[in-house]
């Protein structure tokens, strides 16, 4: 392969695992970005994907390229796709993720004079919204809320490769969280996190049960895990959490929250929700999904706990994850 030997200024980084389809649409995308396309490169990391969806996709050029690897998990695969770059700037986005036309160019204006920033997230909506959409909605993917925690996600991150280097990459040892845990630790090393409102990447929501409890599940389990191994006690475990209805009221409150889906995020995001949909999102939103949060991070928080002492990175967030 004959790799233009320029070396470009920023390089996109995604991980998939047998998502041909996603991965597809990203690249249409990116095709059509406002930045020169000698500028940028794409570079796929591939966690041990079976469906053949990165096979023949890579350009002469190297403006597309792949990082094989074994199948671990998304962190380790987006630091094999970091190597493997060449961008004084990481754009980290996910598979699933559609970056509008200016995504690049606003997210590289956006990081003059700071050290990562998080850009902005819209909702593919489904046809039909339901009550599981308003509470995958609810407080999910709100960077300029995220960010005044210190705390971003690499579905839509801008990223000095210096500042990734120097804090040793993202933490692959630990399957979920590793994008809040190298935020955070980044912060906590004096790197500045600003809000990037217009780097826009649109994300779809999850409008059925079964998929959404699978990922709040994970990722509260991947926190847990992280303050397990920290030897920090993860939220989920103390026993004022295992109030749920009344500690739920009072962290939204804490946090400026409606009683309900958060209507400001809501519509922020185009959804003016029925009161026959709020209402049925109510039991979900302070019974399921507080008690599967604390069976999640107690599951996660007991395996951190047998983990003390090994590598990699270990502070933690206080804030608790709700949503993916």
């Amino acid at each position: 392969m004959n790799v233009d030997e320029r070396r470009p200024r920023v390089s996109v980084i995604t991980p998939v695992r047998n998502g041909a389809k996603d991965i597809a649409e990203l690249l249409a995308c990116l095709e059509h970005q406002t930045l020169n396309r000698a500028d940028f490169e794409i570079v796929i990391g591939d966690d041990g994907s079976t469906d053949g969806g990165t096979t023949g996709i890579e350009t002469p050029d190297g403006h597309v390229r792949v990082a094989f690897g074994p199948p671990r998990n998304s962190y380790a695969t987006r630091n094999m796709a970091v190597a493997a770059s060449r961008g004084e700037v990481l754009a980290f986005c996910d598979a699933d993720c559609r970056p509008e036309p200016d995504w690049l160019e606003r997210g590289l204006a956006a990081l003059e004079g700071t050290d990562l920033a998080a850009g902005r997230f819209r909702f593919t909506l489904p046809e039909r919204i339901t009550a599981w959409t308003l509470i995958d909605m609810d407080g999910s993917k709100d960077h300029e809320h995220s960010v005044r925690l210190g705390l971003a996600e690499t579905a839509n991150l801008f990223c000095l490769r210096a500042t990734f280097d120097r804090l040793g990459g993202l933490d692959g040892s630990i399957k979920e969280y590793g994008d809040y845990e190298f935020s955070e630790r980044a912060v906590a090393a004096g790197a500045r996190l600003t809000y990037a409102g217009d780097a826009v990447v649109w994300h779809p929501t999850r409008d059925e049960g079964k998929p959404l409890l699978r990922a709040l599940w994970k990722y509260n389990r991947g926190y847990a895990v992280h303050a397990g191994r920290a030897g920090t006690v993860a939220d989920g475990i103390k026993l004022r959490e295992w109030v749920p209805v009344v500690q739920t009221y009072r962290s939204r409150r804490r946090f400026g929250r409606s009683i309900g889906p958060d209507r400001r995020w809501m519509r922020d995001n185009d959804v003016h929700p029925s009161p026959v949909l709020t209402l049925q999102s109510l039991p979900i939103l302070y019974i399921v999904v507080p008690y599967l949060r604390c069976a999640a991070q107690l599951a996660g928080w007991l395996e951190g706990r047998r983990m003390r002492g090994t590598s990699g990175p270990v502070r933690v967030a206080d804030e608790l994850v709700d949503t993916a």
